[in-house]
């Protein structure tokens, strides 16, 4: 049964961007720079009777925690190609691949989901069928939810990408941290800061080795959401779709009782 969060201090940290709502927990002189915009039960930022924001994720995680012990799914919904940037003759059709990885504060290893759609000419929606391609299932995430999506046309022989991908965790150190981030006992901002980087550093260092062994790369879908914001519960974008680079997704995520 999907659990969707209808709290105000949810939706009021909803409004903030994950990064800088995670900078201004790290740092006291940033909070005052972080103030969600005025949502439904709260007065505006001026008003003398606004939350603060330590009020706000004080109650956005009362509102987590008492919904019991949670799961998370991560769908795609919809994945537009607009340049599948394949050459040749054969009149722009590309062999599309998606790698999907979910991190979260559980420390799990990244799970990677590879998929090869072929035939896909610039405009053509990958066949996700009718309920979308579900990437991940997450059990309790416990801090937050990392999304990373790389797309990518493939030369080369698909079955190398998971040599490429393990090359690229080791170059961004990114296996480390995330066995380090399910070790701590509570929310520590700083060291989801450090995974949160090491992600980054993955994506750039992965799609990199991909593009030398000969794959163009279409696009990065990128994103994250702190436990106080209900782990991103919802679809993204709310209506239509949303693009990176050379491609145009919608997916959501899903918190259902387990």
């Amino acid at each position: 049964m999907a659990t969707p969060f209808k709290n105000d201090a949810v939706s009021a940290l909803q409004q903030i961007s994950s990064r800088r709502l995670l900078a201004a927990m790290s740092s006291e002189a940033r909070r005052d720079r972080a103030k969600p915009k005025t949502a439904k039960g709260f007065a505006p930022n001026d008003a003398p009777s606004s939350p603060s924001l330590d009020t706000l994720l004080r109650e956005a995680e009362q509102a987590v925690d008492s919904s019991g012990n949670l799961g998370l799914t991560v769908a795609f919904e919809h994945v537009k190609i607009l340049d599948a940037q394949a050459g040749g003759f054969d009149w722009g059709r590309g062999e599309v691949y998606v790698i999907t990885s979910i991190l979260d504060g559980a420390g799990a290893q990244p799970d990677f989901k590879t998929h090869l759609f072929q035939g896909i000419h610039d405009g053509d929606s990958l066949p996700l069928g009718q309920g979308g391609m579900l990437v991940g299932f997450l059990k309790n995430p416990r801090w937050f939810v990392d999304l990373h999506m790389v797309i990518m046309e493939s030369d080369d022989d698909i079955r190398k990408i998971g040599q490429s991908i393990e090359e690229a965790r080791k170059q961004s150190g990114l296996s480390d941290l995330v066995r380090g981030v399910g070790a701590v006992a509570a929310f520590d901002p700083t060291m989801i800061t450090k995974v949160v980087t090491a992600v980054d550093a993955f994506l750039v260092a992965l799609s990199g080795i991909l593009a030398a062994n000969g794959d163009d790369h279409i696009a990065t879908v990128h994103d994250f959401y702190l436990k106080h914001q209900g782990f991103g519960v919802g679809r993204h974008p709310a209506s239509g779709l949303q693009k990176f680079q050379d491609a145009e997704v919608a997916y959501r995520f899903d918190l259902v009782e387990i």
